[in-house]
């Protein structure tokens, strides 16, 4: 039912139709159902109409409301509702700051989270870990991390200890904003805090190489990893493998690939894709296909971008045969080709004759 506001409001209909009384979980399942879709104004009438059959909202009315609110950027109805939840003897948590923060953050009004948690604050919200680790990782988010370092120092003031999660938070934050160097400074604060790493600060640093193009540097954490007895996972292996397939060192790549399913890691589809891109490039696609049946017998599905690729090389290898094998196989799964690979085959079969094939094949298949 939720996110299906219209049969939402059949259903209560029906149940008052003959009698049935809806009770707190019926409102709040019709409630959730409207903020999902948008629909506070409705949400609201609601909860009107809960007050008016004697039934009282709980916490988790509250919440659902107050974020559906904040998300659609109705900032004032939600601290209204928020002043009422607390006057109706339920504390400000952690679990609905988290969701207060994360609709602020959706919204598309990231400037009003620090408002908005102040104001929290002062309302009554208990100030923990949790909380301050919430407002860091939404800032960081959007890459407000000048403002997160800021929200550190003052957690310092309050005493309140900086965890791993903390850290973890900035550290992305610095990479969401292309400031490597930050974020590796910010790993070296963590551990003169004394606070241990954990894969998920690794994986964040790779990652964060990765993202950099500068995958070339990842021995490092590596060995940092290693000296620490944190084994890789399957992610610490798809950020590898994709960083070493981007930066075309098939060797490295297929290394760490034959590393990965050999520990009974399963490569993601961008995995495969990365590397059956970087032998597309540049013409070797016997392997760029034997990598495709590699995935298929793992059980990984090709995507349309995967098709995309092995299209786009085929064509530029000139092989009609095989660009109508995989655009045929690319019509049966119900993919599409993209306008990028559509132009690529009809300039890649330029030649005279070859032109009018191209667009005869993609006319019959996708009616181009």
């Amino acid at each position: 039912m939720l996110g299906k506001s219209k049969e939402a409001e059949s259903f209560l209909k029906e149940m008052q139709n003959t009698g049935l009384k809806p009770d707190q979980v019926t409102y709040n399942t019709m409630i959730a159902a409207q903020c999902r879709e948008g629909k506070t104004a409705k949400a609201l009438k609601l909860l009107n109409e809960m007050k008016r059959s004697s039934i009282k909202p709980n916490l988790i009315t509250y919440n659902t409301l107050i974020a559906g609110l904040f998300e659609a950027g109705a900032v004032e109805k939600a601290k209204y509702l928020l002043n009422e939840m607390s006057s109706s003897g339920f504390s400000l948590t952690s679990l609905t700051h988290r969701k207060v923060l994360e609709a602020c953050s959706q919204s598309g009004r990231p400037a009003v989270i620090l408002e908005i948690h102040e104001w929290m604050m002062s309302a009554g919200l208990c100030a923990d870990i949790t909380v301050y680790n919430t407002l860091v990782r939404v800032l960081c988010y959007h890459g407000m991390t000048r403002k997160a370092v800021a929200v550190l120092e003052e957690m310092s003031g309050r005493g309140i200890a900086l965890d791993t999660i903390t850290f973890n938070a900035l550290i992305l934050g610095h990479f969401k904003s292309s400031h490597v160097d930050n974020a590796f400074a910010t790993y070296d604060q963590m551990l003169r805090h004394g606070v241990s790493p954990n894969i998920a600060t690794f994986n964040t640093l790779l990652g964060g190489l990765e993202s950099a193009g500068r995958i070339g540097e990842a021995e490092k954490v590596l060995n940092e990893m290693k000296k620490r007895g944190i084994e890789p996972s399957n992610l610490t292996y798809d950020i590898l493998v994709t960083g070493y397939a981007k930066q075309s060192n098939k060797v490295e790549a297929m290394r760490l690939y034959c590393e990965m399913v050999g520990r009974g890691f399963l490569p993601k589809v961008s995995t495969y894709n990365a590397l059956i891109s970087d032998f597309a490039k540049v013409g070797m696609m016997s392997q760029a296909k034997e990598l495709l049946n590699e995935m298929e017998k793992r059980g990984v599905l090709p995507t349309s971008c995967t098709y995309d690729i092995l299209v786009s090389g085929w064509s530029k290898l000139k092989n009609g045969t095989e660009v109508r094998k995989f655009l045929k196989d690319m019509k049966e799964k119900g993919f599409h080709p993209s306008k990028g690979t559509i132009n690529f085959i009809c300039r890649a079969f330029s030649k005279p004759g070859m032109n009018w094939e191209a667009r005869r094949l993609l006319k019959r298949l996708y009616q181009i």
